[in-house]
């Protein structure tokens, strides 16, 4: 399948390949077709990989928060439209939403593309001008979506607007470099190369050919709000970054580092130079997180993806590069890590090195002082300092989600490059060439690679900027699947009761979800002694959480019980008890529960009345897990204000405990309701009666 891929002003055809794939391919989703829509602006957006990958992230949460109300689970990130009825959930619905809430938010982001992106909405069928906020039509959710989420990005710490410094993501921060610039020079330069390096172990912005300086590209870009990180120094107590760039820690790494780039470029050969002409995505292209759209648009393609599948795979993805921008920012910021072209040329001057000639030159002895990566563009390196790649930091990151979206690393694509692609010289390659990536990991590992074969980046770049990418990306895949699975909520539940039993046992099915904790709670009669001896599911031990009951015997005893992560699918809850007596089981799935810490302050309380009530320690709680053991004379029990009663039951099994029901009997219930930092939950009961009543916050995943 063919792609349109414009690089640096020139049409270049790239045939997509799929190992085993079928001839005739899917037509791409109405989402994939806004992605090739946003990327045909990167290409004109001219700005740097960070904004360009949070101008990408901003235009797939408008699509994802449009698409959220027509969901039966999922929740928007910003926007706060109400579910649709499930009979408005379908394609041409979501995809109406998707594309005005799509069209606002690129052109917010990319104002110079309105005349491009009123046709494509004209392409689509849609009117850009009908601005509806009217929540009952998909055009109204759209828009509404995209209005809440531009207004959550208004002041983000971007500078888009231009109102913290002159000009959209100017510098407001102050950034002055540590060298002046460098003159332009290549080893065909006549002459020694001019050299002005006043500390050779922090980043030297350089001249290009054309005598344009270079500036680092958003300095201040650890300021942005990011999408899933506590903050952009969340990674900086690993020991890789801690310790800063190899080549501060000591001269003989320092000139490990100078040695491995003399040697790359020594040895470089054209099927090298083809890999860092295809991932150089320099300003001309749609940059790194624009090419790691163009690889989701070949996975949606492949797999067949819906408008459900790919609205969740391009939100997640995108929304990981763009942490992963703020991460690589923050530590560039940090550490202003030299290129190598300083360093080299400064501790090299005067040294005679096998290396590549430049543009059109062989590998042949030059003087280290001149020695020039192979990059391709106007500048011999990005505008922005080495440490950490944010090529490799981008890619790895993309990669991981793609891995846990799909649930494989298998990409199987092959991109066949035409003769001549190179911008650094002609006849790279010499004939078409395909380049291979069997695995996502794989375009990652080559993507970090590239760099330093061009002489940009040393390995430590390379290796710290693919394990933060890594963790940026599974972390901004897990708070995805936290949006994607209703956040912090209860997803399926069970009950069982039985009298005068000793073990208790019933079905309960725990579904995909994620972040998933079971709680059990059981109320029985107090004998002085654990009313529960045990409980397990599926044969896996539950943790008892705690307690509450009367000092007396024969009256109501309350215990939750809890396993993190409990086995997907269908299995059996055994309740064992002490002695056999009367008892009501039930169990709750939570999903979106933080499983470190998934609990706030446990309370418990008991008393003799028609209101049993609790009130939480002074803490958040978005949601909170209740349950009450009462005597049957209460006869009855109901859920106080915004409780979701989750299940009840009583020890009689009569079905009907308002007739049946004696003294010996118990009854218990099991609810969740949201509360505020204070918050009180209570039952009523049909007549007074003893009660013990437990109630825990749930901390959520995100």
């Amino acid at each position: 399948m063919p792609i349109s891929h414009p690089r640096m002003g020139w049409p270049l055809l790239l045939t997509v390949l799929f190992a085993g794939s079928a001839d005739a391919q899917p037509q791409p989703s109405v989402v994939a077709r806004w992605n090739a829509a946003a990327l045909a602006e990167v290409r004109f957006f001219k700005s740097g990989p960070p904004a360009v990958a949070r101008a990408l992230a901003i235009a797939h949460t408008c699509m994802y928060d449009a698409w959220a109300p027509y969901d039966a689970r999922a929740i928007a990130l910003v926007d706060t439209s109400p579910r649709r009825p499930s009979s408005e959930a379908v394609a041409a619905n979501k995809a109406q939403a998707i594309s005005f809430a799509a069209y606002r938010c690129l052109s917010n982001v990319f104002p110079t593309g309105l005349t491009r992106l009123n046709a494509v909405m004209a392409g689509l069928g849609y009117n850009p001008a009908d601005s509806s906020t009217d929540l009952a039509t998909p055009q109204g959710i759209g828009n509404a979506a995209a209005a809440a989420v531009i207004a959550s990005r208004r002041y983000d710490g971007a500078n888009q607007y231009g109102d913290l410094a002159a000009g959209a993501y100017a510098d407001y921060s102050g950034f002055v470099p540590a060298n002046a610039p460098m003159p332009f020079c290549l080893p065909t330069t006549p002459g020694a190369c001019a050299l002005n390096i006043t500390d050779p172990y922090h980043w030297q912005p350089l001249t290009n050919n054309l005598g344009a300086t270079q500036r680092f590209v958003t300095p201040f870009w650890e300021r942005v709000k990011p999408f899933a990180l506590a903050s952009a120094a969340q990674f900086d107590s690993l020991a890789a970054v801690a310790n800063g760039p190899n080549y501060l820690l000591s001269a003989a790494l320092l000139q490990s580092d100078i040695d491995q780039m003399l040697s790359l470029s020594g040895s470089i050969d054209e099927q090298r130079k083809l890999i860092v002409e295809y991932w150089a995505d320099g300003p001309d292209s749609e940059l790194p997180p624009g090419h790691w759209g163009l690889f989701a648009q070949a996975v949606s393609l492949r797999d067949g993806n819906s408008i459900d599948q790919d609205v969740k795979m391009f939100f997640a993805m995108h929304n990981a590069s763009f942490d992963a921008g703020i991460v690589a920012w923050h530590l560039k910021r940090k550490y202003q890590g030299v290129r190598p072209i300083t360093v080299v040329r400064h501790f090299g001057q005067g040294r005679t090195v096998l290396a590549w000639g430049g543009p059109g030159q062989p590998v042949q002895a030059i003087d280290a002082g001149k020695w020039t990566p192979y990059n391709p563009g106007s500048n011999l390196t990005p505008a922005f300092p080495g440490y950490i790649s944010g090529h490799s930091t981008f890619s790895a990151a993309s990669a991981a989600v793609l891995r846990a979206f799909t649930g494989s690393d298998a990409f199987g694509f092959s991109t066949l490059i035409p003769a001549n692609f190179g911008r650094v010289e002609p006849g790279v390659p010499a004939v078409p060439t395909t380049l291979s990536y069997p695995s996502f990991s794989a375009a990652a590992a080559e993507a970090g690679l590239s760099r330093l074969y061009a002489g940009i980046h040393f390995a430590d770049d390379n290796s710290v900027g693919q394990d933060l990418g890594n963790r940026v990306g599974a972390q901004a895949w897990g708070k995805s699947q936290f949006l994607f699975d209703g956040g912090l909520s209860t997803s399926s539940t069970s009950v069982a009761s039985s009298p005068k039993a000793r073990t208790l046992s019933w079905q309960h099915t725990v579904p995909p979800l994620s972040n998933r904790l079971l709680i059990v709670g059981t109320a029985a009669g107090n004998d002085g002694a654990d009313a529960v001896r045990s409980v397990n599911y599926g044969g896996a031990p539950l943790t008892r959480l705690g307690w509450q009951d009367f000092a007396r015997k024969g009256k109501p005893r309350a215990e939750l019980w809890y396993l993190v992560g409990p086995a997907l699918g269908t299995a059996t809850v055994v309740v064992e008890m002490d002695q056999a007596k009367d008892i009501v089981a039930g169990a709750s799935t939570y999903v979106g529960v933080n499983p470190q810490m998934p609990f706030g302050t446990l309370v418990g309380d008991t008393g003799k009345g028609n209101l049993a009530c609790l009130t939480l320690a002074n803490e958040p709680a978005p949601l909170v897990a209740s349950m009450v053991s009462v005597n049957g004379k209460a006869q009855g029990i109901h859920p106080g204000l915004d409780q979701i009663q989750q299940w009840l039951g009583v020890s009689n099994q009569s079905g009907d405990y308002f007739d049946d029901v004696d003294n010996d009997d118990i009854l218990g219930k099991g609810a969740s309701f949201t509360s505020t930092p204070i918050g009180t939950v209570c039952n009523l009961l049909e007549a007074k009666a003893p009660w013990a009543m437990l109630a825990v916050p749930l901390r959520p995943a995100f």
